[in-house]
């Protein structure tokens, strides 16, 4: 069970000394006294910390130093916040109906594109919030306030949801918790392939738990994200929890342009639905690469081997570097058509993807026509992407056979 990207130190705040999930992972833990001959040091705190355990304010570290440092560090806590929050979109592009839940921070794996690395720079700790009483109370509070209301949940925003559950087991919370709801769907979403906890509660999701994985065309899962499981361990740990009952999502975010773009990205659709049949695929989202200004230098400082940086990129209407439009549009394009060759009702969503960018894409290689774009420019009518951006409570069944929003 050894993983070389588990951390070399773990700090436990005081209120979660005697928590179930700090004892689950301290347990895991122990369970291997060193990672690549470093020993680990626990440390119980006297006091919750506040702010960055690794000193935030240093002004003569490095901040890259600590970004890597702090990737090795875990701080296990409470949560003091609100825990359940409409997904914060991208301003000017179409956002899909995601409601977030945290119950972590930051993320051991290391994709040389991963937002994280500017969005936690001045933070970088990995952090575990242990108070999942708290979280699931919030859970149902909001979903017995609001019984007409269909909340589909995330958890994959800011950590990833697959790579502690072998030390924390918080799917063993989570999954039978959704499993008893009426108006709520948990995905959970990864680039890792500990399924075991999963597979042993096929008779408690009760169809309320998706699970997706983040995938990639080869070359970039290989070269440009550190420590994730290879793709096709994902695409097999896929198959063995549509095995168990789950159906599953797939989000090719973000698609990478290099040479041989559309031979690799056409294998990686062509493994997925090798192995698995399309009629348990939840969904598939579409996004291309995307960034703030200052991820640029960041990523050329840590992975200077990297061609993510460069290409035909410009800074767009969201302050965020994308390629220009007409790549951008041929790319999402090229997968649309491969993804609706194969099964045209799959339901493919655009991530963080401009109206305009609906209107060129269809299943019919048409476009979306414009009066489709309707409900706050969202994709309205298309049935087999009701239960994707529905606000309204409805039965499984209804939600997968279509209906209004």
């Amino acid at each position: 069970m050894t993983r070389e990207f588990w951390p070399s130190k773990i700090l436990i705040s005081p209120e979660a000394k005697d928590d179930a999930i700090t004892k689950r992972v301290i347990h895991g833990l122990n369970k291997h006294t060193e990672i690549n001959g470093t020993q680990r040091e626990l440390v119980y705190l006297d006091h919750p910390l506040e702010g960055d355990p690794l000193g935030a304010n240093s002004t003569n570290e490095n901040p890259i130093s600590r970004f890597n440092q702090g990737k090795r560090t875990l701080l296990i806590s409470h949560y003091k916040g609100q825990w359940l929050k409409p997904c914060p979109g991208t301003q000017e592009h179409v956002c899909c109906n995601l409601w977030i839940v945290n119950p972590g921070e930051g993320c051991p794996l290391d994709c040389t594109y991963c937002y994280l690395q500017n969005y936690l720079l001045r933070n970088p700790t990995l952090k575990i919030y242990s108070n999942i009483d708290s979280l699931l109370g919030a859970l149902e509070t909001q979903a017995l306030g609001a019984p007409e209301r269909f909340f589909r949940v995330g958890t994959g925003e800011v950590i990833d949801s697959l790579v502690w559950d072998e030390l924390t087991g918080l799917t063993t919370d989570l999954v039978p918790f959704f499993g008893r709801q009426k108006n709520l769907t948990l995905e959970l979403k990864s680039k890792f392939d500990y399924v075991e906890n999963l597979v042993n509660l096929k008779n408690d999701h009760r169809g309320n738990t998706v699970v997706s994985w983040s995938v990639n065309a080869r070359s970039i899962t290989e070269k440009d994200e550190a420590f994730t499981a290879p793709l096709t361990s994902r695409i097999q740990a896929a198959a063995r929890v549509v095995a168990a009952g789950y159906r599953v999502g797939f989000h090719f975010d973000p698609m990478i342009h290099f040479a041989n773009w559309e031979d690799e990205y056409l294998e990686t659709v062509k493994e997925i639905f090798n192995t698995i049949d399309s009629r348990r695929i939840a969904w598939v989202s579409l996004s291309t690469l995307r960034y703030k200004p200052k991820m640029q230098e960041i990523m050329k400082s840590r992975f200077p081997q990297s061609k993510i940086p460069y290409g035909e990129q410009f800074l767009a209407a969201d302050e965020k570097i994308r390629y220009i439009q007409p790549l951008r549009l041929k790319m999402l394009r090229f997968m649309w058509r491969e993804l609706k060759a194969r099964n045209p009702n799959l339901p493919v969503y655009l991530c963080m993807e401009s109206s305009t960018a609906w209107k060129e894409l269809g299943s019919d290689g048409e476009g979306l026509a414009g009066e489709e774009l309707s409900f706050a420019g969202l994709p309205g009518t298309r049935p087999e992407l009701v239960e994707i951006f529905s606000r309204k409570k409805k039965p499984a069944q209804q939600i997968l056979s279509g209906g209004e929003l």
